[in-house]
Order: structure tokens, then C-alpha cells, then sequence
């Protein structure tokens, strides 16, 4: 979605938009997916408690299978990454899931929460880059929306509290308390469509689509700044951090009208 904005955004010519996006769509495949493949390797215990349905936790899919995909995908996305011209951003996010999924990391909420966030930089940085050169304009929308992912991202942590309690993962809500959790990301997202309107979407004078961009996504901030304070069960608690994915979901295509 942000690399067809930024094409849009900086008019090419048809047959190199449709090869970018192209290349983009396979790109960050490859991005989900060699992350997905690792996580779910070193996740098989939490996963029986927090995500039975997942392939290895059901046995629909082989140790062994995984991990030489894994390696087939670790290879192929840098290569991918050079074709497009953004390797070294290919590297980086290796190296990001290599800390968060193999060394340890996810275990600790600081490096996962970091790890999620600024894992924004890695994936909105080559979707811009594969159209043209950063600026500060892209710069600005990446930290911009990496900062609140970190300090927002324990909305995901709340459905799995039963499954991190049991395996000893310290997550933010398991730290801090469900309480404390709960009433810093209601806060949070309450407040966060100031932060998309000065620093993201910056609508004003009569640009009716920045406008219903600002509104769609400060609906889908205070409903989850709502829910949070609501009924606490997983499935519950699943379809919030559903509404926070939405809500990236909906920044991106608004930067179509707002770059």
C-alpha cells in the first residue's frame, strides 16, 4: 500500500508502476514470512496454549520442513532486496528477527516491543525507496508511525496473557500489571490521532480526503482506546489488536491523498 501511494505520489510511468509494485508485493512477502517461519519455530509451547490452530502446534507442518524454508527464504529476500535496489534494508530486518525470534529477544518486552515498532523502519523505508530517494518527508512519516507501534504494541500481548504467564515470558502487561496496561493504552490511543494529525495527515483548509482519513483513523484509535477498557478475554481481546492492525492498515492508504 505505501509503495503504491509513493508511486502515485511521485507519478511513474505505468509499466514502472506496475513492475515496482510487483516487486514489492513480493518483497514483503518474503519480509512476513521469513519473520512468520522463525517465530513460529521458536513459539511451538506458547503457541499450544495461545495459537493452537497454528501448522506446528497442530503437527500439519515438520520441524525439519520449516527450517529449510526458513533458509531458502533467508536467502532469497536479500536477493530480492538487491534487484529493487534496497538490500541493505533486507539485511536489517534479518538481523531484527534473527534478535527478536532465534537470540531471546521476544522474550523480553523491551526487545520485542523495539523489535515490532521500529521493525516500521525496515519495511516502510524500502517501500518508499523502491520508487524514489528518502527525504525527510519519509522520514518523518517512518518514525512517526514506528514510535506509537512501540509504546502502543502491547494491545497484541493482552490476548495472550494465559499462554506468556505460563511460559515465563515477560511481555508489558505481564510486567506492569494488566491494570497499568490497560489504562496506558487507552490513554494512548486516545491521544494518538493528535499525533496522526500533526505529524501524518496534517488535513486542512478543504482537502475532504485528508479529512475522512483523519476521521477513519481516530474512529479506529478511540475504539480501541474503548475497548481495552472492556469485556478481558482472548478472543475479546484478539479483535482489538485486530483494530490496531486497521489502523496502520488505513494510515498507509491515506498517505494516497496526504503526501
Amino acid at each position: 500500500m505505501f509503495t503504491i501511494a509513493v508511486a502515485w505520489h511521485h507519478r511513474l510511468p505505468p509499466e514502472r508502476f506496475v513492475l515496482t509494485v510487483a516487486g514489492s508485493v513480493l518483497y514483503f512477502y518474503l519480509y512476513l514470512y521469513s519473520f512468520c517461519l522463525t517465530n513460529q519455530l521458536t513459539g511451538r509451547l506458547e503457541d499450544r496454549v495461545n495459537k493452537p490452530f497454528r501448522p506446528l502446534a497442530q503437527g500439519q507442518a515438520l520441524i525439519r520442513g520449516t527450517i529449510v524454508r526458513t533458509v531458502v527464504v533467508f536467502a532469497a529476500f536479500p536477493l530480492v532486496g538487491a534487484l529493487l535496489g534496497v538490500w541493505e534494508w533486507a539485511l536489517i530486518w534479518e538481523a531484527m528477527t534473527v534478535l527478536h525470534n532465534l537470540a531471546g529477544g521476544a522474550r523480553r518486552w523491551v526487545v520485542k516491543d523495539l523489535v515490532i515498532g521500529f521493525g516500521a523502519l525496515p519495511m516502510l523505508g524500502p517501500a518508499w525507496q523502491m520508487v524514489a530517494p528518502l527525504t525527510a518527508e519519509s522520514w518523518r512519516w517512518m518514525l512517526a508511525l514506528a514510535v506509537p507501534i512501540f509504546l502502543l504494541i502491547p494491545v497484541q500481548d493482552l490476548r495472550d496473557l494465559r499462554g506468556d504467564t505460563a511460559s515465563e515470558r515477560v511481555t508489558f502487561p505481564t510486567a506492569f500489571g494488566e491494570p497499568f496496561a490497560r489504562a496506558f493504552l487507552s490513554a494512548g490511543f486516545a491521544l494518538l490521532p493528535l499525533l496522526d494529525h500533526f505529524l501524518i495527515l496534517r488535513a486542512s483548509g478543504t482537502s475532504v480526503p485528508a479529512w475522512l482519513a483523519e476521521a477513519i483513523t481516530a474512529g479506529l484509535c478511540w475504539t480501541i482506546a474503548w475497548r481495552v477498557t472492556r469485556q478481558r478475554t482472548p478472543a475479546y481481546d484478539h479483535r482489538t489488536y485486530r483494530f490496531f492492525e486497521y489502523w496502520y492498515t488505513a494510515i498507509l492508504a491515506a498517505a494516497l491523498v496526504t503526501l
